[in-house]
Formats: C-alpha cells, structure tokens, sequence
C-alpha cells in the first residue's frame, strides 16, 4: 500500500519474475529472503493467485502450495533460489485454497473437481495428482448433495472439513475422515448450522466462521463427527466473520472481519470460560486496510492484511496486541480487495509465506522466530544393551516458550510398537519389555506442532537382555497413549495409556467413518500415572478401527484390528 504508517518507512521492492533468496528487509524485524511471480491464469480482473500453504517432508525440507488461477503452485524453498517444481491444474477460479496431513495435500475451489488429493511423497523431484475427490450422498435428506465446490478446506487429527461447500446446502462444513485411507476420505458427518465461510480445528473443538447475514462465530464440539453440538455463538453488530485462530493457551480466539458493517479488522475474544464470552480488543494496521487472514504461532499472530502486506503482532498479552513488523507486499493503493491473501508461519526453519493476489508468493523470515533444530538422540546409544525400562535423551529443537512444540518418541520392538508424546527433552518410558522376552528395538524422536513433523536426524538401535528389571517411576512427566495388545485382537484387548496429571479423560473407539462405537472413559477424572483399559469387541464386527484419548492437554489416536 502507499500510505504505510510513519512509524515504518515503506521500501519499496522490484521483483523478478522469479528473485533468489535474498536478505531485503524493513527496519523492524522482518526481512524478505524470496520472492515468487509465476502466474497461471488471471481472472477478468486481475485476481492471479489465491491462499498459501506449506509442507514439510519428514527429513525438514520445507515447500510453498500457492493457489493460482488455474490450479495450485508447488515452489521449492530450499536451494539458492525459489523453484516451481509442479503445477496442478485445476478449475479456473479466484479462490484455491489447501491444507495438508501426512504426505498428501487437499486442494479445493470454488470452480468445482471437489477435493483435489496430490501425493507430495516425491518430492522434490515431483507430486501427483492421486485423484478428484468427489463425494454424493445418497442418504435422505442429504440425497443428491456433493462436496463438488468448497470455499475452503481444514485438517485436523486425520478429518477432513470442506466448508462453504455451496453444493451441499446450507454451504456449512461436511466432515470427511482420512484416518483409514487418506487418498479415499469417508464420510462423517456435517455441521450446518449456517453457511461456514472457514473453520479452524483443535481438540475436537471447531471454530465456524459465518461470514453472511451477521452469523458470526459458531464454536461446537464435533468430537462425534455424526452428532456435532454447538457450545456457544459469538455474535456482534455487523459482522462478516471471515475466518478465525485460537491462541495457543486456548483463552482467546482471534477472528477478522471481511465484509458488514463492523470495522474489517481482527478482534480478540475471551474464550476462557465458555459457553461464556467476551470482548477483549481489536487490531488494524489502519482504517482503511482489511483484514484477511489470521495464524497463530507461539505468541505471535501472522496476519494477511490485504493491500497492508504481510503482518507480525506480538500477542504474548492478548489483551494488547502490538504490530512488531511488517512486509509490505502489495505496492498500489489502501484499502479494497488486493495485496496479501494468506499466511503461513509453521515452517521449522523460521521462514513464513504469504500469497499476495497480484504479485504471488513472498518468503520472509522474522526476528522473533527463530529456526528449530532437528533433535539427535542421545541415550540409548546405537547398539547399547539395556534394561527393559528406558530413560531416553535427545536435544532440544526450540524454545518451548516461544515456539511451542512437542516431540514424539517411536519405540519399535519385537512386541511393542508404540509412541510416546511429551515437551521435555528427556522422557522416562515405562516398560517396553512387558513380557520379558527382550530383543532388538529401534527408537527416533519427531518434533511436531499442529501442521509438521520433522524426524529426529538418527534412528538407533538397543538390544534389551530378558533378564533386566527396572521399576519405572511412579509419576510420568508426559502424556502418552500405548498401542493395544494383542493387536490383532478377539474379542478382547488391553489399552495403556499415562497421564502426566490428574484430569478428565475420554477414550473412544471409532469405526472407519468415524462414528463413535464404543466410549471407554468418558470424562472421568483419573490420578497421574499408568492407567489401562479394556476394551471387549464381542459385539462389533471384523474390521479396522481407531482408538483416541483426549486430554485437556493430549490427544492421540492410534489403530487398532478386531480379526475373528
């Protein structure tokens, strides 16, 4: 924009259709290293790129999905310059937006195809198209409905929700789960309380914007898929809630403004004892600029601020929100609908994107976000012979603080196959050698947040001798959730879990469509420590199904196979 604030002079950049990483920055803490211009299409008016997305492969290379006209833009981010190295082609449309889980990307639009799987498993030497993916009900009343347009897409714990999807009335969010094949998502269940614009999911928890007609902000409960229930509505004059973040202690939940009569900028809420609500602040880097889109990472909120560029606000006190940088990546006039689409800050390497409209992808990195590490491990050593009760060690990726993450420990054995989550860098293991009969185990770390999992640098090997005793300690430090055993079961099985504290806690097993089957614990309040459980299966049918605990502070699912 040309009429940036005084507080920070505008540099005004000339971009290369395709610029190398450079260190080009604004005196305020964020510094352009890249910049990508390589449209596909353009709409009758001028729109060429839409919303961003990253991914990273488990071995820490980092990539940029950018929306194009024509379908969506896969840059490398990791050599001396930025590199397209795949095009998916899509529907013509100024809207393509995309999520990731696993190795796979969600690609949706409003232009139709339903939801565009691509296998980014190859790259970077290439990502496939695997398929369209189009879902029709034929179940009454929803007979006839499709997922064949969405206006956007959110994963989150393995489930799928197209929202805004306009061909399957009222247009709110349809719940796909991808827990059993990720390229063949199976229905769920939908939440429609009215037309969801975006959605933003933690915890089973779904935050629904509903941009039109003063809907608001709808937070429910979709722990049953099948079955969702609202907890609250927020609701404010004028508004056209366009999409919506929650911090990460999960006290405040930040939303922007789009369209109405409200001022279009990102308002801060109190969420800390729902159902009740309340009004805390808003945020604009002026009047006349939009809020687009908002993301949270640690205590710093990324903001798509339309003809404002690209934003950094410091919300360690989220009742005064403080601009701590900026890049500015649109270069014409305040206000309207142009310039920044879409963040994303979750890059491990400290790097975060935005898509500008007019002028495609921008990479920058900012002072406050500093790069996380890949963990080695360091006890038990490669080849080590241990006790059947291990103490194991790995370095720190991060400050836990500042940019709050957390690791999972995989121990393969020849009986156990389990993994263990927790934030410390030293994770105390109850037995891994329940029965004694010893073995060969291999073990690694993955630092994780909500959107990537990088793997520790080294895989080691332990051999356990049968003979070795050691009791484990009485009080965990972290959560974990233990694979069944037997695993394949009939009809019976045994479920351990450890809780690092006292709290409620809910253990459900689902079937493949995600419909809750059996509740095992259903908010009890346990003590810290070892617990278990067992599930009897005498009444289900063969098959796959998913067994998850949930925390206020953990969740994890895991599978599990009834074999008769």
């Amino acid at each position: 924009m040309r009429n940036s604030r005084p507080l920070f002079p505008v540099l005004l950049v000339v971009i290369s259709t395709l610029a190398p990483p450079r260190s080009e920055g604004q005196p305020n803490g964020v510094t352009l290293v890249g910049h990508a211009d390589i449209p596909h299409g353009s709409s009758s008016s001028g729109f060429k790129y839409s919303s961003c997305w990253g991914w990273v492969s488990p071995d820490g290379r980092e990539y940029a999905l950018i929306g194009a006209y024509n379908g969506v833009s896969i840059i490398d981010l990791n050599g001396d310059s930025l590199r397209e190295i795949q095009f998916i082609p899509g529907p013509p449309s100024i809207w393509h937006e995309m999520k990731t889980w696993g190795n796979y990307a969600y690609c949706v639009s409003e232009g139709g195809m339903g939801v565009q799987i691509v296998d980014l498993s190859g790259l970077p030497d290439t990502a496939l198209l695997v398929k369209n993916f189009i879902y029709v009900s034929a179940t009454p009343p929803d007979s006839g409905k499709s997922n064949t347009r969405s206006h956007t897409v959110t994963v989150a714990d393995g489930y799928l929700y197209c929202n805004g999807s306009v061909t399957w009335g009222p247009a709110g969010t349809v719940i796909f789960s991808l827990l059993a094949d990720p390229v063949t998502p199976a229905f769920a269940g939908t939440y429609e309380p009215l037309y969801i614009h975006d959605s933003y999911v933690r915890n089973d928890t779904l935050f629904g914007a509903a941009i039109y007609n003063g809907g608001g902000l709808f937070i429910a409960d979709v722990h049953d898929k099948a079955n969702p229930v609202q907890i609250t509505k927020i609701t404010y004059a004028g508004s056209g809630t366009h999409n919506a973040w929650r911090s990460m202690n999960g006290k405040y939940v930040f939303t922007t403004d789009e369209i109405g009569t409200t001022q279009h900028n990102m308002k801060v809420w109190d969420i800390s004892n729902l159902p009740l609500w309340d009004s805390v602040t808003v945020y604009s880097a002026s009047p006349i600029d939009i809020v687009h889109n908002v993301h949270v990472r640690g205590n710093y909120i990324y903001v798509a601020h339309y003809t404002a560029g690209m934003r950094v606000v410091d919300a360690h006190d989220p009742r005064n929100p403080v601009e701590v940088g900026y890049y500015d990546t649109y270069p014409g006039a305040s206000g309207g609908y142009a310039g920044a689409w879409g963040v994303y800050p979750y890059f491990p390497s400290g790097k975060w994107i935005a898509s500008d409209i007019q002028t495609g992808l921008y990479v920058c990195r900012f002072d406050g976000l500093k790069p996380r590490v890949r963990p080695r491990l360091l006890f038990p050593l490669d080849s080590a012979v241990s006790a059947p009760t291990k103490q194991f060690r790995w370095t720190s990726a991060a400050d836990q603080t500042e940019d709050p993450h957390y690791y999972r420990v995989h121990v393969k054995g020849p009986v156990l196959d389990t993994v263990f989550r927790t934030i410390d860098t030293v994770f105390q293991a109850p037995n891994i050698d329940p029965y004694g009969s010893g073995g060969s185990f291999r073990w690694h770390v993955s630092v994780c947040d909500e959107f990537t999992e990088v793997s520790s640098v080294d895989t080691f090997h332990f051999f356990v001798t049968p003979s070795a005793v050691v009791t484990p300690p009485t009080v965990p430090r972290s959560f974990s959730l233990g694979q069944n055993y037997p695993n394949p079961f009939n009809p019976r099985t045994k479920i351990e879990f450890t809780l690092a504290e006292m709290g409620g806690v809910n253990l459900t097993v689902y079937d493949l469509l995600g419909k809750p089957v059996r509740v095992l614990l259903n908010g009890e309040r346990l003590p810290a420590g070892k617990q278990e459980v067992v599930f009897d299966a005498s009444n289900l049918a063969t098959g796959t199904y998913f067994y998850r605990l949930v925390t206020s502070r953990f969740t994890e699912t895991k599978k599990l196979i009834l074999s008769r």
